[in-house]
C-alpha cells in the first residue's frame, strides 16, 4: 500500500435495518403477533465492508448518501464508532436514509420490506471525488447491480478514473432485480482488478452452473482476482493460473447471514493490500466472515485482525505472504 490518507475507499449502499424474529408467517391474516427479538443496526453493502475493513486496521473512507435524518445519524454512530472516516459521505435534505424492515419467520427465512424512494437510489458517480481517490490506495465499490443512478456506465467510468489515478479496484455485486446483469458491470470490468460475487450472481452472469465454465467466462476481463462464493461450502478463488477452495472456518452454529459476504471480501482486500497471496487472502475473508456469522446485524460481529489471526490459528492454517 502507498503512504495515502486513506487504505481503501469504500462506495456503495448505506441502510438502517429494523430486524424482527420469530415472525408468525400467518402475519397479515392476524391483527397483532408479538415478534422474538428486535435489534436496530446499520447495513448496507458498503457500510458492511467499511466497518470490517476498519476493524481490520485499514484506514477507511465510505462514499455513500443518506438522509438528514435519525437513521442516518445512527449510521454515521456506528461508523465513527468503528474508525470509518466519514468526510465523503453525502448528506440529501430531500430523500430518507434507506430503513429496510427485515421479518425473520421461525424458520429463519428473510423477509425484507424496503421503500424504494430512498437515498440510495440517488447515489452518483461524482459523490466519489478525484479528491478522495487521490488520497487513497484501493477502490472498494460494494454495491453493483442496486444503485439505479450509477450502474453500467457511471461504474465504468469510476472504475477508470480509479485505474488511471492509480488505485487497485474491487467490485461486489448484489442480486439484479431487473434483470440487467452484465449490463450493470462490464464496462466496470474493464479496470476491476479483484471480482467476488456470490455463485447466485455468478451463474447468472455467466450462464453456466458450473464453477470452472464462470471462471472462463471471466477470464476475458483483466482481473487479477475472481472469487466465488459459494455460502456454506466456502468460496473459490482463481488468479486465472492457479485456484483454490477454502472452506468456511465458522466455530459453532450460524446465527445470522446478513453481511457474510460483505464481510468476506473485506477480509481478502485487508489482506491482498497486506501483500498476502491469493489462498492467504481467502483464508482471512474466511476467517471474517465467520466472525459476522455469529452474531444478529450485518457487521455487528465484525472481528479485529489479531481475532482473524487467532481462529486461523485454531484452525492449523497459515498465512503466506507473495514472494
Amino acid at each position: 500500500m502507498n503512504n495515502k490518507q486513506y487504505d481503501v475507499t469504500v462506495a456503495g449502499i448505506a441502510t438502517w435495518d429494523t430486524l424482527l424474529s420469530g415472525i408468525d408467517e400467518d402475519l397479515m391474516s392476524q391483527d397483532g403477533i408479538v415478534c422474538e427479538s428486535y435489534i436496530g443496526a446499520s447495513g448496507g453493502d458498503a457500510v458492511n465492508g467499511a466497518i470490517n475493513l476498519a476493524k481490520l486496521g485499514m484506514k477507511v473512507t465510505l462514499c455513500a448518501c443518506i438522509g438528514k435524518d435519525s437513521a442516518g445519524q445512527a449510521i454515521i454512530d456506528d461508523l465513527n464508532s468503528a474508525g470509518v472516516n466519514t468526510d465523503n459521505v453525502t448528506y440529501s435534505d430531500e430523500h430518507p436514509t434507506a430503513s429496510p424492515v427485515l421479518l425473520i419467520d421461525k424458520k429463519g427465512d428473510r423477509h425484507i420490506i424496503r421503500v424504494p424512494d430512498n437515498t440510495n437510489a440517488y447515489f452518483t458517480e461524482e459523490m466519489v471525488s478525484d479528491e478522495v481517490l487521490r488520497n487513497t490506495s484501493h477502490l472498494h465499490f460494494a454495491s453493483a447491480n442496486v444503485l439505479r443512478s450509477i450502474d453500467g456506465e457511471p461504474l465504468g467510468k469510476l472504475f477508470k478514473r480509479a485505474h488511471e489515478l492509480g488505485l487497485t479496484t474491487s467490485l461486489d455485486a448484489s442480486y439484479d432485480r431487473n434483470g440487467n446483469w452484465m449490463k450493470n458491470i462490464e464496462t466496470a470490468l474493464q479496470n476491476c482488478d479483484v471480482f467476488i460475487p456470490s455463485y447466485q450472481e455468478a451463474k447468472i452472469y455467466a450462464g453456466s452452473e458450473d464453477v470452472d465454465e464462470i471462471i472462463r467466462f471471466f477470464s476475458k476481463y483483466p482481473l487479477k482476482v475472481l472469487g466465488i462464493k459459494l455460502g456454506e461450502k466456502g468460496v473459490v478463488v482463481t488468479d486465472f493460473k492457479n485456484k483454490h477452495h477454502v472452506g468456511t472456518l465458522l466455530e459453532g452454529e450460524v446465527v445470522d447471514t446478513t453481511g457474510a459476504g460483505d464481510a468476506f471480501i473485506a477480509g481478502f482486500v485487508a489482506a491482498w493490500l497486506r501483500g498476502y497471496d491469493l489462498y492467504s487472502s481467502a483464508v482471512l475473508g474466511s476467517a471474517q466472515s465467520a466472525a459476522i456469522l455469529k452474531c444478529v446485524g450485518a457487521n455487528k460481529g465484525a472481528g479485529t485482525f489479531e481475532q482473524a489471526l487467532e481462529l486461523i490459528k485454531r484452525k492449523n492454517l497459515t498465512l503466506k505472504k507473495e514472494d
